[in-house]
């Protein structure tokens, strides 16, 4: 399935659009030093109803967490059902959602404008471009500083802006090159997605895990369980038939293998009669149960990245977008581009990318 024709004509009018501010503003860059002494309310504008693009944020948080200690962060996302993934991270404090339909409501956006600005922040960073619904609230919100990236070919609302990192390949962490903007104190910044489970968390995961096996019978002992997720957005999507033949083909390879399916919503078919399934309304709490597993392979969607960012190896199975860009970070993660592969040539590069994980966990404890 390509995409939908109201997200291209959408695309095509925030284009001309961007245009247009941009010839009316023309705006030049500006990289003044943020002291960072005087932040200790800072807001982040990432509308967006992705779950993969919204834990695209985790490095930058856990970036400032660690530059600006005393400061509380608060997060303006697209959708609440994502909300539990940011809650509990290092500093977070308060998640505001904008529903789609609030930007076409004026007298519900600004009741929603009016209380976040009742935080008086001292910060807002807006860390994408192309987003126009970011820039108005960039505009609207108050703040002694407005952080952003600067591109003469896109229109800005913020005041203080760090050239935009075309160097840069993955999305996730282009907005790390916004703390070129405050003042100098270097820190080790991490390249990875994470969301800090706490170990209570990853308790509850395999708390979860062994209630799963106690159901369906199953004695774990030393095999390899390895999650699954079927559903991803549009092209990027691996049909269900491709699915049940990689997991009967790893399934002969090494029976001894628990594949867990995770269903999306309103999902209730079974890949496969062997595996075992289960489904969460809540993503933290799903976040808890994939850091109990020894694998997870899925498509180009968020679910990888939640992998990623709770700590689990993380094969990923690409066939319409570039890993460069989009694949997951973590240190033993690794992808495949399945494109032209037969079935069997996936399930070969799977065991493979299985031993060099295992291979490299060895070679780190000892």
């Amino acid at each position: 399935m390509g995409i939908p024709l109201h997200s291209k004509v959408r695309r095509i009018l925030r284009s001309a659009i961007n245009l247009l501010l941009v010839k009316l503003t023309k705006k030049e860059s500006n990289l003044e030093q943020i002291p960072t002494d005087d932040i200790h309310r800072i807001l982040i504008i990432r509308i967006n109803y992705r779950i993969g693009n919204i834990i695209f944020l985790t490095p930058l948080i856990n970036a400032i967490a660690q530059k600006i200690p005393h400061a509380k962060i608060d997060i303006l996302i697209g959708a609440k059902f994502i909300a539990p993934i940011l809650e509990p991270m290092n500093n977070v404090n308060i998640i505001y959602d904008a529903p789609r339909k609030l930007l076409k409501n004026p007298f519900q956006l600004y009741a929603k404008v009016k209380e976040i600005n009742n935080n008086n922040y001292d910060l807002v960073i807006s860390p994408i471009t192309s987003s126009g619904s970011a820039n108005i609230s960039t505009m609207l919100i108050k703040a002694k500083y407005k952080l952003g990236f600067y591109n003469k070919e896109v229109w800005s609302a913020a005041d203080v802006v760090v050239p935009y990192p075309n160097q840069t390949k993955h999305e996730a962490l282009k907005p790390l090159a916004l703390l070129q903007a405050f003042d100098k104190h270097n820190i080790s910044l991490s390249k990875q997605l994470d969301i800090n489970l706490s170990v209570d968390e990853k308790l509850k995961g395999n708390k979860i895990l062994d209630e799963l096996f106690k159901k369906n019978g199953v004695i774990r002992e030393n095999k390899t369980v390895i999650g699954i997720f079927r559903d991803a957005r549009h092209e990027k999507k691996i049909k269900n038939e491709w699915w049940t033949s990689f997991v009967e083909q790893v399934l002969i390879q090494d029976p001894s293998i628990i594949f867990i399916d995770i269903l999306a919503p309103n999902d209730l078919d079974l890949i496969h009669p062997k595996s075992l399934s289960i489904s969460f309304k809540n993503l933290r709490e799903l976040g808890c149960f994939m850091s109990s597993l020894n694998f997870f392979i899925c498509g180009d969607t968020g679910p990888m990245h939640l992998a990623s960012a709770s700590n689990v190896p993380v094969i990923a199975l690409f066939n319409a977008t570039s890993a460069d860009n989009y694949g997951p970070l973590g240190t033993y993660d690794q992808d495949i581009n399945i494109l032209n592969l037969s079935i069997l040539e996936v399930v070969k590069q799977t065991f493979l990318n299985i031993k060099n994980i295992n291979n490299s966990k060895l070679k780190e404890i000892q």
